[in-house]
Order: structure tokens, then sequence, then C-alpha cells
């Protein structure tokens, strides 16, 4: 165990005779993160610990008895912690400078006082980290558990199911690998890690023979129609949904449309939230794990007469979407998953109730559709069937423009300033901070955060759900664990390879939607393109199977050395409710350095106190940079504010320019400003460290003149942390926003 780092800490009774040095392992992610230095200053050497200042007492004694103590389990430092507060209950406040102490002994009894209160707190701090660990320890065995029991009768199972158990092990030695090697419970996670290695081979082995047994058929998209279902061809044998969308299915539903559509019939929900909190999205699961998750199901009434007494009924679903939902039976003993293939009977009832949840969005290869079809068997012989259509409830981000709940940025330590920044401002708009110490540096990239409406009993319901980036899982780890009660999580497609140039066109800040536009309710969708490399096709396919946005408009990034659309446009509110554009603007950058020369600040200073920092006159004498953002104007703005007057049917007084320059390379020659962050009323936007002109800096002034006619607030924000890494605090920050007011369905495009 020569890798740990120990901390020594002394035990001293009241008469200030050492009982003890207690040697306790610190992570050093706890040293980082505590609030103070709970180290203390000791040295030992023969006769024992000296503390400084008084290691003799003044009568020359040493009568110092030392035991080393070191605690190997979470048990032992509780005992260790009840030892200390025993200690410290002896003498329970520091010295009263007021007694008849003489200097040395209120001295000692001091140091005493404060050696224990430090001791104290430190066993505390361990003891949370090991309790933390404890409970990745717990969820990795929940989950492996969960994973064995695929290994029970494995031919009874499919190649999803051990899909599902692959996915399932691969979690548990996730989780376990979390389980920092300063923890007591390292070793048992080493050994348990590759133990579950051993289980996940023969999970990928047994999923090998199911897909031999198989046919292979290649995916082909889905054709399928929605069936003609207004009418029941059975009299008293029928099947109906939430047919009006009000969240309760009763007899005002039996009336159904003709044909399922995006504005009228049942509604089925991706269930990809987490309500039992156990580390896995509840469509994973393989029952109805409570009340909560049973409000995610899609309720269906099957409704038989007597007619039909001593029949067996049966219900199916369509091919295309079988591998995509689950379905449930509601009985005595609770709900029941249903044979999907129309083999096993239901439980016969006059009123049978099922649920049914999806676990896939619409995509390119399943529009979403589900058919529903139950049937009357009698003697070998089918005597009645009906059918019904439903739909999966579709995914729909946010603007920069929508009311914020929740605003996500990492902890990492030398950017606690700039997180004290946005907790002073977002916090007195009514909306939470979510810190998270050592979470991804980049947040924007990271994961898209969007949101499904789904109605229920208590009315419209707003889920968000995070959408995970294509990138390796150890930099999006963050997206996953927002997953929780009503807040889900999903992925699609997989990470790629790309050349240099375009190694980040996956990253989410390379995906954006507009506000509400005329013809499109709910925004229209844009994303960045390059060189024939553009964001995920797969994601592009995804976001266009969902239909309310809007086709995905391309905008070319490829002058642009990340590439990425955020760094050229992005979208305000303002007073008369219609969307303000603001779009980077060389044209206007060299404007606004040819007006300091014309007012005599030649020699004013450009990106102040950064490592990039220069003047006005270096910069306008950079012939060369200049002519590049002349052409940058005419050859990639000019044509791109027309592009989108017409994609997103914008006036020209709804776009503002906003003075920017760009290096041959392709970045930001001072903080970008179209990268802001809109909070309920407040602007969030990097500190451009313009020139100080009159006390003033130019650039922010001539920033708030542009965007006044907005009506909200501008914050300069400190974000020198992220700048100098060619960032800034619309990369560093995501927000969880609140979905529209009004159902998606009344908001079709």
């Amino acid at each position: 165990m020569n890798w740990m780092r120990y901390i020594a800490v002394a035990l001293i009774n009241a008469l200030g005779v050492v009982v003890g040095i207690i040697l306790v392992p610190a992570p050093p992610t706890l040293a980082q993160s505590s609030p103070t230095n709970l180290d203390l200053e000791y040295r030992i050497d023969e006769s024992g610990l000296q503390l400084p200042g008084f290691e003799i007492d003044s009568r020359g004694n040493s009568n110092l008895e030392t035991v080393e103590i070191t605690p190997k389990s979470l048990a032992e430092l509780y005992q260790l912690r009840d030892r200390i507060q025993a200690e410290l209950k002896k003498i329970s406040n520091p010295p009263d400078i007021n007694s008849n102490l003489e200097a040395w002994q209120y001295q000692l009894q001091l140091k005493q006082y404060e050696t224990l209160v430090k001791a104290n707190l430190q066993v505390e701090a361990q003891i949370k980290f090991e309790e933390k660990t404890l409970e990745s320890w717990n969820q990795a065995i929940k989950i492996a558990t969960e994973a064995a029991s695929y290994g029970q009768q494995p031919e009874s199972h499919t190649v999803e199911d051990w899909e599902t158990a692959q996915q399932l092990w691969v979690q548990a030695i996730d989780t376990l690998r979390k389980i920092p090697r300063e923890s007591f419970l390292s070793s048992k996670a080493i050994d348990k890690t590759v133990e579950y290695q051993g289980y996940l081979a023969i999970a990928t082995y047994q999923r090998a023979l199911a897909q031999q047994s198989e046919k292979n058929k290649p995916e082909t998209p889905q054709n399928l129609s929605p069936i003609s279902t207004a009418n029941p061809q059975f009299p008293g044998f029928k099947l109906y949904g939430d047919t009006n969308r009000d969240g309760i299915v009763n007899e005002a539903d039996e009336q159904r449309p003709e044909q399922w559509s995006l504005s009228v019939g049942p509604l089925v929900l991706f269930n990809n939230d987490d309500d039992d909190r156990n580390g896995l999205p509840d469509w994973r699961e393989k029952g109805v794990n409570g009340a909560e998750d049973e409000k995610d199901l899609a309720i269906v009434h099957f409704k038989v007469s007597p007619d039909y007494n001593g029949s067996e009924l049966l219900i199916s679903v369509d091919e295309t979407a079988r591998p995509y939902i689950n379905l449930f039976q509601k009985t005595a003993q609770g709900w029941k998953s249903v044979d999907l293939s129309g083999l096993t009977p239901l439980e016969f009832n006059s009123d049978i109730i099922l649920g049914v949840e999806a676990k896939q969005f619409a995509h390119q290869n399943w529009s979403g559709l589900i058919n529903l079809k139950a049937s009357a068997r009698k003697q070998g012989n089918i005597i009645a069937t009906d059918t019904i259509s439903m739909g999966v409830a579709p995914w729909i981000m946010s603007p920069n423009t929508a009311p914020v709940s929740e605003v996500h940025i990492s902890d990492r330590g030398d950017n606690q300033k700039i997180v004290q920044e946005v907790k002073t401002i977002v916090e007195t708009t009514d909306a939470k901070v979510k810190v998270t110490p050592g979470a991804t540096l980049w947040m924007q990239g990271t994961q898209e955060i969007g949101y499904v409406q789904f109605p229920n009993a208590e009315g419209l319901k707003d889920y968000p759900v995070v959408l995970k980036g294509n990138r390796s899982a150890e930099i999006d780890d963050y997206a996953q664990s927002l997953m929780n009660q009503n807040f889900g999580w999903f992925e699609i497609g997989k990470p790629r390879q790309l050349d240099v140039l375009n190694q980040w066109a996956d990253w989410y800040n390379n995906l954006a939607v507009t506000p509400a536009l005329p013809e499109y309710p709910l925004g229209r969708i844009y994303y960045g393109t390059a060189d024939n490399v553009s964001l995920n096709p797969e994601i592009i396919e995804f976001l266009k199977a969902q239909k309310i946005q809007g086709e995905p408009v391309g905008i070319d990034t490829s002058w642009l050395m990340v590439r990425h659309v955020d760094e050229i446009i992005n979208f305000i509110p303002s007073f008369s409710g219609e969307p303000l554009m603001l779009i980077a603007s060389p044209g206007e950058g060299i404007k606004l350095l040819k007006e300091l020369a014309k007012q005599g600040y030649e020699g004013a200073a450009i990106n102040r106190g950064l490592s990039t920092q220069t003047t006005v006159r270096a910069t306008l004498n950079n012939q060369l940079l200049i002519q590049h953002n002349q052409n940058l104007q005419k050859q990639k703005i000019e044509p791109l504010i027309n592009q989108l007057k017409q994609e997103f049917n914008l006036r020209t007084d709804q776009i503002i320019e906003i003075p920017a320059l760009f290096s041959y390379s392709g970045y930001a020659w001072w903080p970008n400003l179209i990268n802001s962050v809109y909070v309920n009323g407040e602007l969030l936007v990097s500190n451009p460290k313009g020139p100080l002109i009159d006390g003033q800096d130019y650039t922010q002034e001539d920033f708030k003149r542009r965007v006044a006619v907005a009506g909200i607030n501008v914050n300069f924000l400190e974000d020198d942390y992220y700048q100098e890494l060619q960032g800034n605090i619309y990369s560093a920050t995501n927000t969880t926003r609140q979905g529209n007011q009004e159902p998606f369905w009344q908001n079709l495009p």
C-alpha cells in the first residue's frame, strides 16, 4: 500500500499524554476539495509525538506513551471517531484565557483542543469518503445481481437479452472502477472486477451463440403505416388508450381516430429515467418498479364482453416495433410482463389494463409507431380481433432562450472563482446551480439536454432527457450521471474516428435549435458542417425522425479551428417576444478597432491579462490578419446571413452583428461574445478584456449597446481559466431548461 498517502493525527487526553497516533488514508480528491487544511504539524522522535511550541513542558517532563493505530475498515473509522469525540467531550471547550492557568499550561491545553478538533474533522472526512465508496460498491453488486439473472436458463434468452446482460456487466465493472485506490474497498473492488470480467466474457459468448441461431436479416427502415382503427370489427371486443391525451383513459377515449399521428392518438413514453434510482434506465427493468414508474406507462384498456368468456385473450405487437417496447398487464399480484408475440394468453378479465413503455425514440429505422393487436382464441380458432396504433412521444431540443431550472458546471479547483460568480448570478433568478467536482470541463459539448412531453393523470408532464455525446465513455460519464427520477438519459450512435481537423465535429457545441419561429413553433435545429464532415449522421437522422423541429439546417463551419456552429450564431429573447440572432462579424470587429485608432487609442491593450494580450495598433498593422477577416465577412458571414434569413424566416432587424476577429487557424482573436448563456433575464457573457477607455471596457460597452433592444441584464464573467484553454463560459456550462408550456401536438410545424 505504498501508493497511499497518510496523515498522522494525534489523539491527546486532557492530561497531555499521547494515547495514539492515527494513520488515516486520505484520498487526494478529498484533500483538494476540503475547505480548510486539516493536516497537523508535528514531529515524532524517540520520546513520542512533539507539538511545536511545547515539546517539553516548563518542568522538563516528557511523559509520552505512543501507540500506533491504523484503521483498516469503515467500522474501525467509526470506532476511532467515537474515541476522538469522547476525548473532545472531556475537554468540551477551548481553555478559558481568564483562568488561573500559567501561560505554558494555557498554550498546552489550547493546542490539545485544536489538535482534537482537527483530528475529528479529518476522520469525519475519511468516513464520508468511505461511505460514498461503499455506495458505489453496493450499486455495483446490485447491478451484477441483475446481470447474473441472465445466466439462469440461458437457452431462453434472446440476442437482446444477452446484449442487456453485457451492458449490465460493463456497468457493474465501470461502477467498481470508480472506487478510488485509496479506499479500504480497493482490493476487493479489483478482485470483483476480475470476476465480473469473466462473466462479461460469458455473456458475450452467449450473445454470439444466440446470433448464430437467428436469421441474419438486415435492418430496413420501417414502412409500416397506422391502421385505420376508428371502429372495432367485433362488438364487445375493444382496445383503447389515451386518445385525447388528457392523461386519463376513460369512455371519452373510446372514440378512436382513423389513424394515429403526432397530433392525435395515444402516446407512449420512452421510459429512460430511473425512478428506483438503481443506476439503470427503467426500460431495462423487467417490470414496473413502483408508483412513479407506473406513471410512465401508456395505459391501454382492453374491454371484453361476456360473449368471450372461456376464450384465450392474446396480445401481439407488429414485428417492426417489437424490439423497441415493453408491455405489461396489471394483475392482482402487480404488473406482469406480456409476451409480445401473441402466443401466451393474458389473465382473463372483462376489463384488462395494459401498460406500454418504449425502449427507444423514433429513429431512422423505426418511425416510433406501434400497432397493438388483441385476439380472442377459442378451440384453436381466432374468433375476434382489434387493433390500435400508438406512437412514441418525440424528443424536443431546448433553445438558449427557454426558462432555466438548473445550470451545470464543473468544479476544477482552479476555476472556483468563476463557479462562485455563476452561482451568485444564477441563484438570483430562482434557478439552481449544480456544481460537480471533477466532472467534464466542457459541459456544453458532453450532452444535449432536451425534454419530452407526456400526459398523465396529474396533467401535462415535462421530463428533461439528456442525449449523451458520441464520444468516449470517460468524457461523457457526466451525461449518464444526470439520470434520476423523472430525468431521462439515452444515446444514439457510437463514437467514431475522425481526422484531426474534424475531431470535434460530434461535440454538442456543434448542435443547437432556434427559439420559436414562423412556421416552426418549437424552433428549428441547426448544426455545423465542414469538408463533407458534419455532426454524426446518425444523430441528424434521429433528429429528423422526431419530425417536430423542422429539417435540420447545415451551416458552414469549415473556417473555424474547432468547427462548431455555436462560435458563429446564438439566440437571445427580446421585449417583443421575437428572438434576436447574434452572429459573429469580422467586419464589425475591424470597424471597432478602427474606431479606437481614430480616437487615439492605438496603444490600448486587447485581451488584457491573457496570454494573448496585444494592442489595437499591432492588430491593425497585421495586414494579413485584417485581409483574412475582410474575406471571412464577405465570403462566409454575409452569405450565411442571407441563408439564415430564408431558412429561419428572420427579418434584418432580428439580426445583431457582434464584433469579432478570427485568426488564420480559426480561433477567436478576443473572447467570443456570441458564446453567451441566457438564464431567466440574465445574460452570462465572457469578459472580452477589451481596451480600457476612461475606466470602461470599450468592447463591453459596445456589446451592451448592440443588445440593449433585448432588454436583458448583461453580466461579463471573469472566465480567464477557460479562455486560456481556448474556451469560455458557454462551453463550460450546460442548462436544464423548462419545456414549452403548450403540448407539442398543438405546436407542430
